[in-house]
């Protein structure tokens, strides 16, 4: 109920956030009517796009398997990707969503491959090498978000800067200040996926960080704030040692990165001829600029399907380089939603094959319950 409850309030937020920005004029609902009776053509090729971004999403994550040992099919690895997004992209934090939808997807199809136990012994055995496959797939799939971030954050940083050097000699300093901003926080994002990893390879700051977690909880010894810190430090912990379990050469990360700048160019062009269809350009050096800060948003619950909240961040982000609100919140709205719709048909399509990963995860638990 608590999860239906929340829901329910996320649409709610939705619908109010679409409320507003149509009051305010902020978003155009005649572009969008425009576009859908009009411009079917474009809403076909926003659709094409986003499943190619899928499928070669797909591709990355399945040479990150093989980079992490894991091995599978690419027909499980398709299932779990189409469905984990179908679904997850209506969720709130849809990234995060699709990624715990996805490992579960991933450590089902790990389980049609062990073979049948009936006794505690094969049981442990199972459960250790359960334990194994959730932490490499929980590596891969933070590594595949990881390089997808990084591959935004890299051209948007290149993209930001470019600009902002061609407009030094203007005298809008507003302008030039915003530019700043947004390569500082790009640049910054980007350096700190470059030195988290190293980092958690590190037995020096795994050293230093252990003495800080001893030093706040000493410091508080019980209560609500020494379970909040202790869970803190958990987190992070755990995060260090799935990162750190994926520290490898950088050349096998090659394949990865190059999948990531297709996906990115997908998405950037899907944007674009988003705004083509409701008749309204948004330049691509802005969508460049300005996509890794959106697809980071993405893990903020805005909204139901990622509908309203992340319009007015398109809206604000967009507003650096002068697009106006109405073209920035419906060329948004018109990709989320054809994206939507795209993806979950397809994840439909899939949801059969990714059934039998689902009945194998709990034909394992029943099984765990009986013998014990």
């Amino acid at each position: 109920m608590k999860s239906i409850a929340k829901l329910l309030l996320l649409l709610i937020i939705s619908i109010s956030f679409i409320y507003f920005m149509h009051t305010k004029n902020i978003l155009d609902v005649k572009s969008l009517a425009y576009a859908i009776e009009n411009n079917k053509k474009y809403l076909l090729l926003i659709s094409i796009l986003q499943l190619l971004n899928c499928l070669f999403m797909t591709l990355r994550y399945h040479s990150l398997l093989k980079i992490f040992s894991i091995k599978t099919n690419l027909q499980n690895v398709t299932a779990a990707t189409f469905v984990s997004n179908g679904i997850g992209l209506w969720m709130p934090g849809s990234l995060a969503i699709i990624e715990v939808i996805r490992i579960s997807l991933m450590l089902g199809a790990h389980y049609q491959k062990t073979d049948n136990y009936s006794n505690m012994t094969q049981i442990k055995n199972t459960n250790l090498a359960e334990l194994a496959a959730k932490s490499k797939l929980a590596a891969a799939s933070l590594f595949d978000r990881l390089i997808g971030f990084f591959v935004m954050l890299f051209f948007g940083s290149i993209t930001t800067f470019i600009i902002y050097l061609q407009t030094i000699h203007l005298n809008d300093t507003l302008y030039s200040k915003n530019l700043l901003f947004l390569f500082s926080l790009s640049f910054i994002l980007m350096l700190i996926i470059i030195v988290v990893p190293f980092l958690a390879k590190s037995i020096y700051f795994r050293r230093f960080l252990e003495r800080v977690e001893r030093l706040i909880l000493t410091t508080f010894k019980s209560g609500k704030m020494h379970l909040f810190f202790k869970k803190i430090f958990s987190e992070i912990n755990s995060l260090l040692d799935v990162i750190s379990l994926g520290i490898r050469s950088i050349r096998s990360f090659l394949g990865p990165i190059i999948y990531s700048f297709i996906c990115l160019i997908m998405a950037v062009f899907g944007t674009y001829y988003s705004s083509i269809a409701i008749s309204n350009p948004i330049p691509l050096h802005a969508i460049f600029a300005t996509v890794s800060i959106l697809s980071i948003a993405s893990l903020i619950p805005m909204g139901f399907g990622g509908v309203g909240g992340m319009q007015l961040v398109a809206v604000v982000l967009f507003s650096i380089f002068g697009i106006s609100p109405q073209a920035a919140s419906s060329a948004q709205l018109l990709q989320t939603s054809v994206n939507l719709l795209a993806i979950t048909g397809v994840g439909l399509l899939f949801a059969r094959l990714s059934a039998g990963q689902i009945r194998a995860i709990l034909d394992a638990r029943k099984k765990e319950t009986v013998v014990s």
